[in-house]
């Protein structure tokens, strides 16, 4: 009988000890160049204007001439490639223009810049003329694109492997030609599915997923929700996605995330509903929200499995006692384990058992700081930035926004989203940032006004696709004039400048291995693993008097044969 109790213990080792657990080596970051700082923005034939977009109202055949300024923020001369190019959004709603070399079809080849090369000495601007024909057969309704200026670099990783970076700014263009506009915006291919929890007495997840599309003729915005709704009527709402702030005509973009809080009722429906938005500058079209619904199944297979177990428990005991009673001298056998106590056993190690897979609150990742290499400077200085550390792993994409006065709520772009192995590393750990542009092209662009009081710099740690912030790096600084502005995040002094061959992050020696887990290192509690323990050596302890008496049974029932 004793050895029975192994079998708990045994199936404890596998649970709480695992292989040696052996980290890819991370792949080397290639060395960056030294940073370029330039600039685009739309102009007059002799100075820059305050326009942050080249908008225009056009008929089809229309011509139209204006001028762009491009501007080299750092000391050195710089030649620079500018073309224009086909706006379009990306699958997880970002704007974008194709990349040099990929002919445009759309608005972007309605453009002709006056030069595609600019060749500027350091800190200077050149405005270059540009003309947009507008093709007699154009379809009514908004037409996007960009002019881009693009700076392509050559150098080696670590391993002497070639790196190309293209480092690209621009200027949108948008283009509304005359006639029928249809504004909409429709929800397509809804999908849910959904996930049982382990532990039958909670509730599970569901992973909704679909596609917003612009099947109407203009740019629009949008604000989103979803729920979950099972038989019921109990309703669950998951985070609601970030408003879709601009989707071109044609464009979709996709959307998945988990909802939790779902009771399992075998059958449930996900909605979706999307509210159309207008862009900056538009009027509300007040359009009608479009709601798409999807069923799908809501099954709770743990807690069918528990209830399978225990009616073939019941069933066993049921069947036993029917036998017992029709062999001679069963009175005097040992009753076998009734059906409570097999439910109470099966119960304990139900309820027990899961604790380790139990979801446990986590710390969020503290906010960082960013600091300044120098503690005042003017708006149109080029900046770089000194994170305080790595992003966390595997959010290594980074992006830069400021936020305050006259810009958005949810701030401008200072950078795009770009790979946190393209910047180089600090000896503190952290990145070296450098901005694409000053502040006095993104407060033009966005069409902000003077620069007057708090601004908030973020760079925020995130996935390559999805665009929640894992952790954000943060900075203040002050504009106590439309020109001026002063900051007390300074990094100490020369920290920027031994970036270039600094690599903070310790690494392993070639051929160690790190050490096992333990676990208190795998993210269980020890009281879960004692509580596990205590589950298993109880259903053991119930079980195994039970597996004996029907060894016994069956060799009397083969010995009365």
């Amino acid at each position: 009988m004793r050895r029975w109790f192994l079998l708990p213990l045994l199936v404890v080792a596998l649970l709480t000890t695992g292989g040696t657990a052996y980290a890819d080596d991370p792949p080397a970051a290639p060395a960056a160049p030294a940073a370029q700082t330039f600039g685009i923005q739309p102009s007059g034939a002799t100075e820059p204007d305050a326009r942050g977009t080249f908008s225009y109202a056009a008929t089809p055949g229309a011509l139209v001439k204006d001028h762009v300024a491009v501007w080299n923020y750092s000391e050195q001369p710089l030649t620079v490639r500018l073309y224009p190019a086909d706006a379009f959004n990306t699958d997880s709603g970002g704007y974008d223009v194709l990349p040099d070399g990929k002919p445009s079809t759309q608005a972007g080849s309605w453009i002709r810049t006056a030069v595609d090369t600019v060749t500027l000495p350091g800190r200077s601007r050149q405005i270059v003329p540009f003309t947009l024909a507008v093709p007699a057969q154009a379809a009514p309704g908004d037409h996007a694109a960009g002019i881009v200026v693009a700076v392509r670099a050559e150098s080696k990783d670590a391993k002497g492997n070639a790196v190309t970076v293209d480092q690209r700014v621009g200027s949108r263009v948008n283009i509304r030609v005359s006639g029928d506009l249809k504004a909409e915006l429709k929800v397509e291919n809804a999908k849910a599915v959904y996930h049982p929890s382990l532990n039958p007495l909670e509730t599970g997840r569901t992973t909704v997923s679909y596609t917003v599309r612009n099947t109407g003729n203009i740019r629009l915005g949008g604000k989103q929700a979803v729920r979950v709704t099972n038989v019921f009527g109990s309703i669950a709402t998951g985070n609601a996605p970030a408003d879709l702030q601009e989707l071109l005509p044609g464009n979709a973009v996709n959307y998945r995330f988990d909802v939790a809080g779902v009771y399992p009722t075998l059958w449930g429906t996900a909605g979706i509903t999307i509210d159309p938005l207008p862009v900056a500058g538009d009027k509300d079209p007040k359009l009608v929200s479009d709601v798409s619904k999807h069923r799908f199944a809501l099954i709770p297979w743990s807690t069918l499995a528990a209830l399978l177990l225990l009616a073939l428990l019941t069933g066993r005991w049921w069947l036993a006692r029917r036998r017992r009673r029709r062999l001679p001298g069963a009175g005097a056998k040992p009753p076998v384990l009734p059906a409570p106590v097999a439910a109470i056993a099966l119960l304990a190690f139900l309820m027990l058992g899961q604790l380790p897979y139990a979801p446990r609150a986590s710390a969020a990742e503290p906010v960082g700081t960013l600091t300044f290499d120098y503690p005042k400077g003017h708006d149109d200085d080029a900046i770089d930035l000194l994170s305080s550390g790595p992003c966390p792993d595997p959010a290594n994409y980074l992006a830069v926004r400021i936020t305050g006065a006259g810009f958005p709520a949810e701030g401008a772009p200072l950078t795009g989203t770009v790979a946190a192995s393209v910047y180089r590393t600090a000896p503190n750990g952290g990145f070296i940032l450098p901005l694409a542009n000053t502040l006095k092209v993104v407060a033009t662009q966005a069409g902000s006004g003077p620069l007057k009081g708090d601004y908030t710099i973020t760079a925020s740690c995130r996935h390559k696709v999805k665009p929640a912030s894992v952790k954000d790096f943060t900075a203040v600084l002050t504009f106590t004039d439309p020109t001026n502005w002063t900051t007390a995040a300074v990094a100490p002094a020369g920290m920027l400048h031994q970036a270039v061959s600094a690599d903070p992050v310790p690494t392993q020696a070639a051929g160690a291995r790190p050490a096992a887990a333990s676990a208190a290192d795998s993210g269980v509690p020890l009281y879960s693993w004692i509580a596990v323990s205590a589950g298993l050596l109880l259903t053991g302890w119930l079980t195994v008097p039970y597996v004996r008496r029907i060894r016994a049974r069956r060799t009397a029932e083969e010995a009365a044969e």
